[in-house]
């Protein structure tokens, strides 16, 4: 499970902060030997200098964003963002062992030397890797699909560079212009769909194959600033990242954050999903967890069973189309609280006093236990613990043409509590803003994502499940 579920940007992020801690490990151990010439063990004190120096290189690499994008930054800062952090940490720990009194116990000589041999091993693995991912994407491997909509000089720049750089792992499939006499010709191997109305339609006729498409960028003169906008809001609709490739080459702006691949300004626009090492600590804790959940509350299960049984015909669990990550469709187990088990093109939310809520259901809907079979969507990887609230099919295709940026949620994996639940945003959505409001809290999550506040969201979710004042 574990294998399917975390992408390729995962497993070298969770490799580099191994191989970061092997070097830490590693030098310090082969210092010791030869600086002091002891083999037999480490002193209790190096030990735990050791120790030290491993849990601030972790948490500062990750609070200073050294394993940020790993796979798309370019050596030069990824070496930036070790140096500074290397930096940090050597002063961090020094600083410790002299409020610690520690520091005339450990050799200094040795303590330097762990220190910059730690810091060339790093710089050895970073040069490493970078040779072999310019290897793998020169053949092809661990490509993101890219659309270019516009093809001004710029788009059709970007067009060439990428296809001739595939070491970026960015790797142009459609492009799109309004101009028809475009429409079926070719630049670089790439092809011209059709005009810019026809975008939505071939992302969603790409996933529907299951072709993913993951960035679309926007290659238009600043000119026509309400088409850009009108896009970018089409955009929305899809789960797609939408980049901005501005035509001001130099062009700087305070507020974003402008990135650039081959020279080229690329521009974020939509809301950052989570990469790399994050995803992958994520999906560790979230299988962690569940399974431990899982265990211990089989007995609960199995009581819980047996009462739907009882109370009334029908399955123990029900299984509703939803949509999940990126807009897949998944099948999201419940406890069946009802005498229907709806998952059709149109699904009634429950209301109060809604007389398909059966017995039993009325107590596992007031105290969420109906949504603890969700564990195992968490277990099998379509799930997290914590993230948007995922709906039924029909309620996503309802909101999302009436809700600005509602598929911008799907950026996530969908959770089993959330942001939003627990700030109030429970039950049923009566009203377009009350929808508004949960997806504002969507979309402030994927923005903010740190564990702290999954530890924070689960805590809470516990108090806010004792309050059932909107929950029927």
């Amino acid at each position: 499970m574990l294998h399917s579920s975390i992408s390729r940007n995962s497993v070298f992020g969770l490799l580099l902060i191994l191989a970061d801690l092997m070097a830490v490990v590693g030098s310090a151990w082969i210092g010791f030997d030869l600086y002091l010439g002891i083999t037999s063990e480490f002193l209790t004190i190096h030990s735990l200098f050791v120790l030290a120096l491993a849990l601030i290189t972790f948490n500062l690499f990750n609070l200073m964003s050294v394993y940020s994008e790993a796979l798309s930054a370019s050596f030069t800062t990824a070496l930036s963002r070790l140096t500074l952090a290397w930096v940090c940490v050597s002063l961090l720990t020094t600083s410790l062992t002299y409020f610690t009194k520690t520091g005339e116990e450990l050799s200094r000589g040795w303590v330097f030397s762990t220190l910059i041999s730690a810091y060339v091993v790093m710089i050895l693995i970073r040069i490493s890797t970078a040779l072999l991912i310019h290897w793998l994407r020169r053949r092809g491997y661990n490509q993101k699909n890219i659309v270019i909509v516009g093809l001004s000089s710029l788009g059709v720049q970007a067009c060439e560079r990428l296809k001739k750089h595939k070491e970026n792992g960015l790797e142009p499939v459609a492009l799109f212009d309004d101009n028809p006499d475009l429409h079926g010709s070719f630049f670089s191997g790439v092809q011209v769909v059709g005009g810019i109305d026809g975008l939505n339609h071939y992302i969603e006729h790409k996933r529907s194959e299951g072709e993913q498409i993951h960035q679309v960028w926007l290659a238009l003169p600043l000119s026509e600033a309400s088409k850009i906008e009108s896009i970018q809001q089409s955009l929305l609709d899809t789960a797609t990242s939408v980049y901005l490739v501005p035509d001001l080459l130099g062009f700087r702006l305070a507020s974003l954050k402008i990135n650039y691949v081959e020279d080229l300004p690329v521009m974020r626009m939509s809301v950052p999903a989570l990469r790399g090492y994050k995803r992958a600590i994520k999906r560790i804790s979230d299988l962690v967890l569940s399974t431990a959940a899982l265990s211990l509350l089989s007995p609960l299960f199995l009581v819980v069973a047996v009462w739907i049984k009882i109370d009334s015909k029908g399955p123990v669990f029900f299984k509703q189309r939803r949509y999940g990550k990126l807009g897949q469709e998944i099948l999201v187990w419940k406890f069946r609280s009802m005498t229907v088990t709806e998952d059709s093109d149109v699904v009634v939310q429950a209301t109060r006093g809604d007389q398909r809520v059966t017995k039993s259901g009325a107590v596992l809907r007031k105290t969420s236990i109906d949504e603890l079979p969700q564990l195992i969507n968490v277990f099998i990887g379509n799930m997290s613990l914590v993230g948007p609230r995922p709906h039924a099919v029909a309620h996503n295709e309802f909101y999302r043409t009436k809700v600005p940026g509602y598929m911008a949620r799907h950026q996530i994996k969908p959770g089993i509590t959330g942001l939003a639940q627990v700030n109030g945003c429970r039950g049923e959505t009566s009203d377009i803003k009350d929808m508004e409001r949960r997806v504002q809290f969507d979309l402030q999550y994927i923005k903010n994502w740190s564990v702290w506040l999954d530890v924070w969201i689960m805590i809470r979710t516990v108090t806010t499940v004792l309050n059932t004042k909107d929950t029927y």
